[in-house]
């Protein structure tokens, strides 16, 4: 593999302190870190939180009808705004962008929290979603072009163990708030954290413009944000509201999403400067990575969904200990993907990409096939010495998920260097979007194909027994969907080539220098890795 020399702007780092980047004192670097940090937490914890408290939200507002929309609201803007705000901070300024989306988040935040109606607060969590859409792709691409590539291989495994953490989190701030004070807490904490996180960016970090501007795709923009629109409400609405596939407004949503989706397509192929560059598709690591990011997005959303409420409602029947239980078996899955997710950044900076996603997801497709088989009466869990996990549900799901967090970072480390420096804003979020858009789709679809499977299932049958059995088989079903999603987004990793570069270099990147180096973060060197 080779290795490009420093631009004249960058400084090399002492080789006895690889991690710092020049300009910057440790206590600046690590605030901004914990800045970033914050800001994707509140990202990844916002539709978390919401979900514990939206029997507050509704019996305080008085309105029961539609108060799903709260958590879809964020989820439809969110999916929307990702490649937007991944483009606009490769064309202006990534610090700014970056600010720009968490003040808009913070902004919808507060007047979620003055919320008056429900129409109100679905508005205003749509103006939650639109900002939090853009801060995990942008402050990745604010990474890529501040550390140099081992560095921000760790730094980048060490960021997306946020969606793990927010996992374990979410339903603890949640219901913790709602037990001390009223639901308009659970917007107002995220004032002072954004806060803070918006002053230590424009006092320690240059705007990071890059070397040469870019246009804004606004035909792209709309265009994007018509099929989207249409196709997560009709999905919604379908399976929240219960609205039939052949309902006019629903043939209807679906038609303007073809529709428009063929249009974004054909322009985004014809113009130069696309808001979602096609063509890095080209590219085959931003191609594998994309493929296992759809797939995986489809396994992060559901599983938790419908684990919870297997354990919950079918094992538990909503007893007196069920929330906690409910919370424990989470901790099981999401305390190994925040691990996995982790250490993947340090695994990276000495083996391939393949060589870490692909295992993690070959053993978390594997492994999930034990959840496929299970009964109304399988064990939460069975412990050797009393902590030491040997069966029940929890024994799967710690391989499980330690194998999707090694994939959760390191395709995202992989598209980081991959792709040219001008784009990878665009890139990150280009795979971003197709990891939201599979969770989007595939809770949906799934919750309709559960609706559907039972009633099949339960057609005449009028014992409580086998009422059960069918509602365990929909569950059974369900999770072997989700373990062939595994299996075919590793699939997708057998494509992925190259390694982290082996570069030490990054530019001065403090107040007194405004503009990203053309040649910063070695992307030279990624793109010229062998596949092992």
């Amino acid at each position: 593999m080779t290795s490009t020399s420093p631009a004249p702007s960058e400084t090399s780092h002492p080789s006895d302190d690889p991690l710092r980047f020049s300009g910057m004192s440790r206590i600046t670097e690590f605030f901004i870190l914990a800045s970033v940090f914050l800001a994707i937490l509140m990202g990844a914890m916002d539709s978390l939180v919401v979900a514990t408290v939206l029997p507050d939200i509704a019996s305080d507002l008085n309105q029961v009808d539609g108060v799903t929309f709260v958590v879809s609201a964020y989820l439809i803007s969110s999916t929307i705004s990702i490649p937007i705000f991944a483009r606009l901070s490769d064309i202006t300024s990534r610090r700014n962008v970056f600010v720009a989306g968490l003040s808009i988040f913070i902004v919808g935040s507060a007047l979620a929290g003055l919320s008056q109606n429900l129409t109100e607060l679905i508005v205003f969590r749509g103006m939650q979603g639109f900002g939090g859409g853009g801060i995990f792709p942008v402050a990745i691409a604010m990474i890529t072009v501040m550390f140099p590539p081992q560095t921000r291989s760790r730094i980048t495994g060490f960021l997306s163990g946020a969606a793990g953490l927010a996992i374990v989190l979410g339903p603890l701030v949640g219901s913790w708030i709602v037990s001390v004070t009223t639901w308009r807490w659970v917007f107002y904490i995220n004032l002072p954290f954004g806060i803070l996180a918006v002053f230590v960016l424009l006092a320690t970090v240059g705007p990071l413009r890059p070397a040469r501007p870019g246009r804004f795709d606004f035909p792209g923009a709309v265009l994007l944000s018509g099929w989207v629109g249409a196709l997560m409400l009709a999905l919604v609405q379908v399976s929240d509201a219960g609205w039939a596939w052949s309902d006019p407004r629903i043939v209807g949503l679906l038609i303007a999403a073809v529709v428009l989706f063929a249009a974004f397509l054909g322009w985004e192929l014809r113009t130069s400067e696309p808001l979602v560059p096609l063509r890095l598709l080209r590219r085959r690591v931003i191609a594998a990575s994309s493929g296992a990011m759809l797939f995986t997005g489809v396994v992060f959303s559901a599983l938790i969904t419908f684990l919870s409420v297997f354990v919950g409602i079918v094992l538990l029947h909503s007893g007196p200990n069920a929330a906690g239980d409910v919370r424990d078996i989470i901790y099981f899955l999401a305390v190994p993907l925040i691990l996995g997710a982790a250490l993947s950044g340090q695994i990276l900076t000495r083996v391939s990409y393949r060589n870490v996603v692909a295992p993690g997801l070959l053993v978390a497709g594997l492994v999930g096939f034990l959840l496929t088989n299970l009964t109304s009466s399988v064990p939460l869990w069975l412990l050797a010495f009393g902590f030491l996990p040997v069966g029940g549900i929890v024994l799967p799901l710690i391989p499980m998920g330690f194998g999707l967090g090694l994939g959760l970072s390191a395709t995202t480390i992989a598209v980081q260097n991959e792709a040219p420096t001008a784009e990878v804003g665009a890139a990150i979020g280009l795979t971003r979007f197709f990891q939201s858009l599979g969770g989007a789709l595939g809770i949906s679809l799934l919750t309709v194909f559960q609706t559907w499977r039972y009633q099949q299932l339960a057609a005449g049958v009028t014992t409580p027994g086998g009422l059960t059995d069918a509602i365990v088989t929909t569950y059974d079903e369900i999770f072997l969907i989700l373990t062939l999603c595994i299996l075919i987004a590793f699939v997708f990793s057998l494509f992925l080539k190259g390694r982290v570069p082996t570069g030490t270099s990054a530019p001065r990147l403090g107040p007194s220098v405004p503009e990203e180096s053309p040649r910063v973060g070695e992307v030279a060197a990624a793109l010229s890795a062998e596949p092992e």
